[in-house]
């Protein structure tokens, strides 16, 4: 279920909202294939009126299933906005929707939850490692080195020969 606030209920003062949201709930659908958001987004909000504004103020934290993009290792990503913060007006051209007298929350904690994906998912700080490539039954591969025996002519030595005047 999205996460729900009643505006009514500001009038009596700031309201705590704590919880976690699934990714079905956020609708979270990574288009990085390195990246896979499968655990639910935590959150510990507090919720105000400002005026014709609603201020929200707290934590958000997520862990991702990454992929290195260097060396392909799984690994695990913490995402964590201790000061996060989002001012939602009440009023005017950017106005938050209103159903009844709730506001969805929800597009706002993922939208700035996705902006704290990594872009280039790294096992660790400075990975230059090359992923390990593996055949039929988890044999590593073998590259096949260029051959230079003598005898043997390369497809590019017909280039060798080519007269450009």
């Amino acid at each position: 279920m999205p996460l729900f606030l009643n505006i009514e209920t500001l009038a009596n003062g700031p309201v705590e909202l704590k919880g976690e949201l699934s990714p079905e709930e956020l609708e979270m659908e990574t288009l990085d294939e390195l990246v896979e958001a499968n655990q639910p987004l935590g959150y510990d909000l507090t919720a105000e009126r400002t005026g014709e504004n609603v201020l929200l103020r707290g934590s958000l934290w997520m862990r991702l299933q990454c992929e290195c993009a260097r060396c392909l290792r799984r690994f695990e990503h913490h995402i964590d906005l201790p000061d996060w913060s989002c001012l939602l007006p009440l009023a005017g051209a950017e106005k938050i929707e209103l159903t009844g007298v709730s506001a969805d929350l929800t597009p706002y904690l993922r939208e700035d939850t996705f902006l704290a994906f990594p872009q280039h998912p790294l096992c660790e700080p400075g990975c230059g490692k090359t992923p390990k490539r593996t055949g039929g039954g988890g044999k590593p591969l073998k590259m096949r080195e260029a051959s230079v025996e003598p005898g043997e002519a390369s497809v590019w030595s017909k280039l060798d020969n080519l007269n450009l005047e």
